[in-house]
């Protein structure tokens, strides 16, 4: 005959294993991902491949079914609770991204790049020109004293602005596309463009890149253009035959016309048309002597005359090297079909 005495302590027995048995149980059911991934993710990225080789380490405890693909989701989001720094999702880029921009944002001197625009397509194409010292002159009838002049680094386009690209910027704002004189606009290089038009293209770009561009300052320009050589051109001190577009280089567009960019050979920094073409402003004011403007940029607000270089398919020779400087001295904003753009992104 049982006691109770001896039915108490088999009953008490009875409910602590039972007790026993159902913490055992609920701890052994995995912990259930989340509705919805977190909103975070560790700074530290992890690859997926990482987790599923703990699938077959770390198994469930219990006999139930987990799927890898689950316990993978689930070691991720334990992984999320213990990361000691956390980004907004949208800070982290993804490999893609990364993949395009090393392509489009520059790093190193003599890249070559472009920008993208907001609506997913490319600006202008750019290389990044070297920072540098060197001797700064120009010839106008006679020599002139030359001065020493440092610039930084900076990008500048490879082409002169054409008609393609700067229709685009026509039509994204409302403004008038410049007459082509019947020449051809697509990879010709925009003409009929002022003062005005050419700094409000430069800061278009610079609202859809969010990159800074501008016009060339004038001791930059000819940095660019000279590619560390000190002779009349880039090639040499003779101006030679179909080596660009001017009245007398012999080039099948000479005194008649634009031609394409990019028709004739770049110089050494990887920049074409530098002399010949279309001339092209910059943003330094124009003085006959140098005296420090030459590395400054005017206020778009000021109404004095700006520094134009390059030389066009309808000067001489003598007026498309890389030390010929002139003015927009026709008008105050320089409307004209041998003038053109050309921009530095900084």
């Amino acid at each position: 005959m049982i006691t109770k005495q001896k039915f108490f302590l088999f009953f008490s027995l009875s409910v602590v294993v039972i007790f026993i048995w159902y913490l055992s149980d609920q701890n052994d059911i995995s912990v259930e991902p989340p509705s919805e991934y977190p909103f975070w993710k560790p700074q530290i990225p992890f690859k997926v491949s990482e987790f599923e080789e703990k699938v077959d380490k770390k198994k469930p405890k219990t006999e139930k079914k987990v799927s890898a693909e689950e316990r993978v989701r689930q070691l991720v989001v334990e992984e999320i609770r213990k990361a000691p720094v956390l980004l907004p999702i949208e800070a982290i880029k993804t490999e893609a991204y990364w993949e395009v921009n090393e392509v489009l944002n520059y790093k190193e001197v003599g890249d070559i790049f472009r920008d993208r625009l907001v609506d997913g397509t490319l600006g202008p194409e750019l290389v990044v020109i070297q920072a540098g010292r060197f001797r700064m002159g120009y010839i106008q009838g006679e020599e002139k004293p030359v001065h020493d002049v440092s610039v930084d680094r900076f990008a500048m386009g490879r082409y002169e602005v054409t008609f393609e690209e700067y229709d685009k910027f026509a039509e994204a704002t409302g403004r008038d596309k410049p007459d082509d004189e019947g020449w051809g606009r697509g990879n010709r290089p925009v003409i009929y463009v002022s003062k005005s038009d050419a700094i409000a293209y430069a800061e278009w770009l610079s609202k859809e890149t969010g990159e800074t561009y501008r016009l060339p300052t004038e001791a930059e320009w000819e940095y660019a253009a000279r590619a560390g050589t000190e002779t009349k051109y880039w090639w040499g001190n003779e101006i030679e035959s179909n080596r660009a577009n001017c009245d007398g280089c012999g080039s099948p567009w000479d005194n008649e016309e634009t031609a394409p960019v990019g028709s004739f050979p770049p110089n050494a920094f990887e920049l074409y048309d530098m002399v010949g073409n279309v001339r092209e402003w910059t943003c330094s004011k124009y003085e006959e002597e140098f005296n420090g403007e030459e590395q400054q940029c005017l206020s778009k607000y000021d109404n004095s005359s700006r520094v134009i270089r390059g030389g066009s398919w309808y000067d001489l020779p003598a007026k498309v090297g890389v030390t010929h400087r002139t003015n927009n001295w026709w008008s105050s904003e320089g409307k004209i079909n041998f003038l053109g753009i050309r921009l530095v992104r900084m």
